[in-house]
This record gives C-alpha cells, structure tokens and sequence, in this order.
C-alpha cells in the first residue's frame, strides 16, 4: 500500500469516526436543550410562583394604601385633618409639633397645573407613560443593552407605575423575587386606576431626600415655593435626585445636583409634547437651558469653593429655610430635625397621619436654652474682635485685609453638645451659632473638625492604662525627632523634666507624642474605633497612621469628642448616644422604647479613667491652660481640656495671611455631664482666639448656669471597683501631700486615684521647678494661643445674655427665577 491509499484510508476513517463524535454531541446537546428549558421553566414557574404567594399576602395592605391614596388625589380629600407629631422634653414640655404634610397634596383636579414637575417627571423617568400597560418592555431591552456594553447598572427601566408599586409594596432589600412582586402590583394597579390617579399618587409618594416625601412637600423644602410655581430649573432639580436621594440632593450634594438637573433639563428639551401645557414652554428652551442654569445659581446664590483636601464643594440658599414649614413649634432645631427624621424613617404614612404620637425625648429644654445662650454670647465675642480687627486693618491703611476680615465675620459658628455620660442622653444639642427654625447644617453631628489637644485625654488615659506612667512620674520636655517628625509645643522652647500631670496641665505637645509612642498608633485607633463604633475600614480612611494624632490631626464631629469623654466619664464603659426614651399614640399605648446604655462594653480600665479625669482637673487649676478661681476647700466638681488648632500655612494663603486660629474646643466635665463646645469657620477661616478664651468660656458659662438653676451632684467621678487607692498629692512636683508643718504646697490635690504599687513619692527635698515664660509662637504645629483665668461664681448666677431662642415664621415666597426668553 502506497503512501496516498494509507492517507486515503487514515482520512475516510477520521471522518467516520468524526459523525460519530458529531452525532453523540448532537444527542447530547439536545439532550442538555431539553433538560435546560425543562430547569428553566421550572424556575420561572417557582419564583413566578412565589413571587405570587408573596403578593397575595401583601395584596390586602396594598389595596388599604392605594385607596388611602386615591383619596388623597380625589376632590373630596380636603376634609381629611392629619393629627401631629408632639416632641416632649424630658420634664413633659411641648418642645416640637410637626406634622406628616400640612398642606394639600396633588390631584387629579389640579394635575396639569403641576405641568413643569409633570414634564420634568415624564421626559426623565417614563416619556411612555400614557401609551404602556405598566411595563415598558422595549426601556427594559434598552437598559440591558446598555449595561451590558457599559459593564455596570448604568440605567433602568423602571416605569413610574412600576415606582409607585415599589413604593407601595415596601419590600426591602432588591431581590428577583421582589421584583417579580411588584411586576403583580404594577399590573394591578394599572388595571385599577387611571392614568391620571397613578401620576398622582406616583406625585406624592416618591421620596425627594431630607425627610420630603412627595413633590408638594419639597419644593417647598427646597425652594419655599408651591410645586405649581416651580420653573424647569427647580423641576428638573427635584426630579434628578429621585433615583438616589440621599446621594443626589441639593443639600446633601449639590455638586451632583446640579449635574443631574441638566441632565434633566435636556431630557425635556428633547420632550417638549410632554408638557400639559404647550403655551408654558419657553421658547428657544434648549439653547437657554446654560443661561438659564446660570440664573438659577445667581438666584440661589450658588458658590463653589474648595475644601481642605481641594476638592470643589459648594454653598447655596437651596434649601435654607426648608425646615420652617416642618415645624408649628421648633424650640430645638437641630435635636428636633434628628428626631423628625427617625419618626418618618420608622412608621407608616397611616400611623403618622391616623395616630397622634408622643415623642418622649431625652432634652431638657432649660439646658438647651442655657447652651444656645452662651454659645451665642461666645460667637458674638469672636464677632466683636473680628469688627475691631476689621477697623484697625482699615486705620493701617489694609482695605483688603479688612475686606477679608468682614468676610470671615457673618460666617463664624459653633456648636455645643451636652449629655448625661451615664444614659448616653442627649440634654442640649446646638449645631449653629443662630438658632432659628430655618435649615441649618448640624455641626454638633455632620461636622468633623482637628480636635487638636483635647484628643491628649485618651492618649493620657491609655498610658495610664498601659503603666506606662502615672500622673505623678517625671517625663522630659525635649526635643523628639521620629524618623523626620519633630513637634513643637506652643510655647518657645522646652522645660525638661517635668510631671505628668503637669504635662497635660500645660498641654504639652512633646510629650503627648512621646506616650503616644509608647502606647502605638494602632492601639490608640482600635481603642478610638471601639469607643466611636467605627469599623476598621472607615478607621482607615479618617485617620492617618502616625504621631501627629496625639495632636488631634485626625478630625472628629463634637459627637464624637463627647463620646470619647463619656467613655472616661463612665469609667471606661461605651456610651451610645440616645435622644428618644419612647414613642406613644394619645391613649398611651407604646410603639418604640430605648433602655439607656444597655450591655456597655468596657473599653478602658475604670481606674485609668478616673486618674485621667484626676489629671483632666488641673487643667483647670492655677497650672493649666484654663484656671478657674474658688474658695480654698471648696469641692471640685469639674474637669476637661481645651484644644486650640491654628490655621496651616497652606490655609492663610486664602485668606491673604490673616493670622488666628481655625478651631477652637472645650471638652468639660462635670457630675454626671459632658459637655463639649466647637467655635470656627466652616471654611476654615483664621480669626482671633483660644480653646481656654472663647471654647473654655462658654462651657463655664454654661455649666455654671446648670448648677446655679437646675443643680449638679457632688461627685465628679463615679463610685467603682478596682485596683486603686486614693491619696492626697502636691502637684507642685507630685509627690504625696504630707501634714508636716514644715511641708508647703501651692497646690494641695486631695483624693486623687492610683493604682496599687504604683504611688507617689514622698518629697526628699524641694525645689519648685521654674517654668519659662509662655511666649506664643505663630508657627507653632498646633494648641493653645493664651491662657485664660476665670472666678468661679459660687452658686450665683452667671451675667444675663441675649434671648436664648431667635424664632422665624413660616414663610413661603413665590418669586420666580428671572429667565431668558
């Protein structure tokens, strides 16, 4: 056999055996075709299934709501009276009543006046809406083209009749299932109501951010202005935050707001049949859209500036005063917004307008009064020193740097926050220098700040923990170099070997950073994680790993400064905040109850706590950076640090080299209360003042009204068990207080906590050690620009202010936004 016959037959037997292997792979294919649609109509028939049990089961309370609904849109509505929503205060005082709406929502009578929401609404969210049965199966095939191609879940193709079966059902979390769910509700509904009732109702339901549930209830929010007032600017506004609102509203980001208006605006520009009313559309409407964008930010007063890490952030008028028709009584603005918000997070839209509720709230209102008056006469001091600067500037022939100046002014703030270290209740919370019942950024809450010193409390408390040192142990004031970094104190120099307490006392930075080190970074931020609830990931992004936090470099919000000091305060236990004890109907009966700081976890040894709270005391004394002046013998009830953060180089480039300060803090405490106070900028302006000057006072002023009007307990540290001894100290140079007539101490400290085998030394010959001058350096890293002395008033009350409350009526203007033709 020849080489071409042995080919010949090798190929014939190559292509027998090949349609063998084609025939087998065919069998099996139709094989695995038949069992894939047999698996595949079985799963379409299980979740189609049970996707209808779950819609049978919801199907009575969804029927409940729809007609709840259509009432609501139908004409005899009107008659229909909400019943409101009390806050009371933890002595029973009315301190806020709002209600669910308290103004007509949209109907079908009146559905086209709404005509620029509806042509907002519709060119954005379901240009098909009046041509579907519910469902657009062709959005649907356009939604899944483009994620494909773009690899994410870039668009939906939801209808709004799908939205508002959504909103109605309430599933939760998305699942297949759900899904399925409310495809049942959306074919439901469309064979139930009218095109017009479902647009309706989709109109007063669909959440638009900051508590608003409903088109009516934010334009008014957001722009004080009836929704049928509303231009395509403001529409499309409101219309561009419904697929995430609280990621794509004016007040939270504006930035992406304003983005997504746009957007909006150019979706109705391609759709101008959409709009009920043709002869409301502006003409040339898609070449004015930027102009006319540009309007709306002159309107608004739009303004974008840089933040602290030089990312854009903006400033407007939007929303400003959109917490005014919240509220027929407002006496807490801020605590009482939290609150609001929790109660329409937490029951249903029937509750809320069928039920009256009580809400038991953890404020006392007399404190919060105190809180807002000294706040305010302490802003208003800075203020006063701003205006003199401001003229001496002008004497010294410096208009810019006075114009600057009168900048910085009318934008200084604050905030305090006071609570019982015990409970976790909240008794005064205050998030702005002007309280009114306008909208205002929280910044007792939202607002992160560098602490500065007053983060050292933890870092001493920690050392004491660790054994690393007590507050009597001798540490040396030096200069430190770890690989590079070399802080500096506030003052010019160093002071050798000085105490611990003394140390903190005068706010020392060299050594707070020298038992930072001994204590390590990372264990100091799992301790700060614990305390905060903070998981290991947002530790990580807050907080950089090194020295410089023993300085307060990371930034923290009031909030959680007074949680660190109530951890202490507690000996050691977490405290979690609470603002409501419970909330009730008029009859009495409970729906939602808190117990006050239940299971606390111990996250610091009480007895490193309690000689913290021993140390944080003499910082108020003649030699720390606040003295309070008292009778001798006199009980001391109070303790807490002040922090002064002075404006970086690369800030006063900004502010044309204006010398001050950024932030100011005082953390204090008292029996059974921490209270801590913030004064700055919130763009980080420099201007005049201390932690001990400005923070320092208020707190006194405010924690010397309490005791003087409501009373304090007699006990600063609260009674525990633990591996201590109390002892009497000399903090002129830390050893133990002896009663030898030949024994002299400036400064005798009575009771103070130790461990066991680890106590002072008594005193082998003296010498006070002398301090040098405090001179103030202005590039100092970081702390406090001045010492200040205050008198203690002995039980008398302190100097009467201004009006503790400064309320502004309901206001809602109807000016439109100029326009171009």
């Amino acid at each position: 056999m020849n080489n071409k016959e042995t080919w010949v037959l090798f190929l014939r037997a190559l292509g027998e055996h090949s349609i063998d292997f084609l025939k087998k792979l065919w069998e099996k294919r139709v094989t695995l075709v038949i069992s894939g649609s047999i698996l595949f109509v079985f799963l379409s028939a299980f979740f189609l299934g049970g996707a209808y049990v779950v819609w049978s089961g919801e199907q009575a309370r969804v029927e409940r709501s729809l007609e709840k609904y259509r009432s609501e849109v139908s004409n005899f509505y009107d008659n229909f009276q909400p019943k409101s929503i009390k806050i009371l205060d933890r002595g029973g005082k009315v301190i806020g009543e709002f209600y669910r709406r308290n103004f007509r929502p949209i109907r079908t009578d009146n559905l086209k006046k709404h005509h620029m929401i509806l042509w907002a609404v519709l060119s954005s969210e379901d240009r098909e809406f009046y041509s579907h049965g519910g469902v657009n199966y062709a959005a649907i095939g356009r939604a899944v083209f483009t994620n494909l191609i773009q690899f994410r879940l870039s668009q939906g193709g939801s209808t709004i009749t799908q939205q508002l079966a959504k909103l109605t059902l309430n599933l939760g979390k998305r699942s297949l299932f759900n899904k399925l769910t409310e495809l049942y509700c959306t074919f439901y509904i469309e064979s139930q109501f009218s095109k017009e009732e479902i647009l309706a109702m989709y109109l007063n339901q669909i959440f638009l951010g900051e508590g608003n549930t409903g088109v009516e209830e934010a334009a008014r929010y957001y722009f004080r202005k009836p929704a049928t007032e509303l231009t395509p600017e403001e529409a499309a506004m409101l219309v561009g935050t419904i697929p995430a609102p609280s990621v794509y509203n004016p007040i939270r980001n504006l930035g992406i707001a304003l983005s997504r208006q746009k957007r909006v605006l150019y979706d109705m520009a391609r759709n101008p049949e959409l709009n009920p009313d043709q002869s409301e559309i502006p003409k040339k409407f898609g070449e004015s859209i930027e102009p006319n964008v540009k309007k709306f930010k002159i309107f608004y007063k739009v303004k974008e500036y840089k933040g602290e890490e030089g990312e854009p952030k903006y400033s407007s008028d939007i929303g400003k005063y959109g917490a005014d028709k919240d509220f027929r009584i407002n006496l807490a603005p801020d605590f009482n917004a939290e609150v609001r918000r929790f109660v329409l997070e937490s029951f249903s839209n029937e509750d809320l307008e069928e039920r009256g509720l009580l809400v038991y709230s953890t404020l006392d209102l007399d404190k919060q009064r105190m809180a807002e008056e000294s706040l305010r006469i302490g802003v208003d001091s800075v203020r006063a020193d701003l205006v003199k600067q401001e003229r001496e500037l002008e004497a010294k022939g410096k208009p810019e740097l006075a114009e600057v100046t009168k900048q910085i002014l009318p934008q200084m703030s604050g905030s305090v926050i006071s609570m019982d270290p015990e409970t976790g209740d909240i008794e005064a919370l205050v998030g702005g220098y002007k309280i009114s019942n306008s909208f205002r950024f929280n910044r007792a809450e939202d607002a992160r700040r560098q602490p500065g010193s007053t983060i050292k409390a933890l870092v001493y408390a920690l050392a004491y923990e660790k054994r690393i040192v007590n507050p009597s142990s001798k540490i040396k004031d030096e200069k430190l170099d770890f690989s590079g970094y070399s802080p500096k104190n506030w003052y010019k120099g160093y002071r050798g070997e000085i105490t611990v307490r003394t140390a903190l006392a005068q706010s020392v930075n060299t050594v707070s950073v020298k038992l930072l080190n001994e204590v390590g970074v990372n264990y100091f931020l799992s301790k700060l994680g614990q305390i905060l609830f903070l998981s290991e990931e947002e530790i990580e992004s807050r907080f950089q790993k090194n020295l410089s936090l023993a300085l307060g470099s990371g930034e923290l919000s009031p909030m959680e400064l007074s949680l660190i000091y109530a951890t202490l305060a507690n000996g050691g236990r977490r405290v979690t905040p609470r603002k409501i004890i419970k909330i009730t109907d008029l009859d009495g009966n409970e729906f939602y109850q808190t117990i006050p700081n239940e299971a606390a976890e111990q996250i610091l040894d009480p007895v490193a706590c309690a000689m913290a709270i021993n140390t944080l005391e003499s910082v108020l004394t003649e030699e720390g950076t606040m003295t309070l002046k008292k009778k001798e013998g006199e009980v001391n009830l109070f303790a807490g640090k002040t922090g002064t953060v002075q404006s970086p180089k690369t800030k006063k480039s900004k502010w044309m080299g204006i010398k001050g300060v950024r932030d100011v803090w005082f953390a204090g405490l008292a029996p059974r209360n921490v209270t801590v106070v913030w004064v700055g900028h919130d763009e980080g302006a420099p201007f005049p003042g201390s932690g001990s000057g400005v923070s320092g006072g208020i707190w006194l002023r405010y924690v010397q009204g309490v005791k003087s009007k409501i009373g304090f307990g007699n006990q600063l540290i609260p009674s525990f068990v633990g591996d201590f001894v109390k002892v009497d100290v000399c903090a002129d140079d830390g050893t133990l207080l002896e009663s030898s007539p030949s024994y002299i101490c400036k400064l005798p400290l009575y009771s103070q906590f130790y461990y066991i085998g680890d106590l002072p030394q008594k005193r082998a010959g003296f010498a006070k050690p002398e301090i040098p001058p405090q001179t103030i350096v202005g590039d100092g890293e970081e702390d406090e620009s001045e010492i200040s002395t205050y008198q203690l008033q002995n039980g008398k009350e302190p100097p009467p202010g201004v009006d503790a409350v400064e309320l502004e009526p309901p206001v809602i203007e109807t000016q439109k936004v100029p326009r171009s033709e």
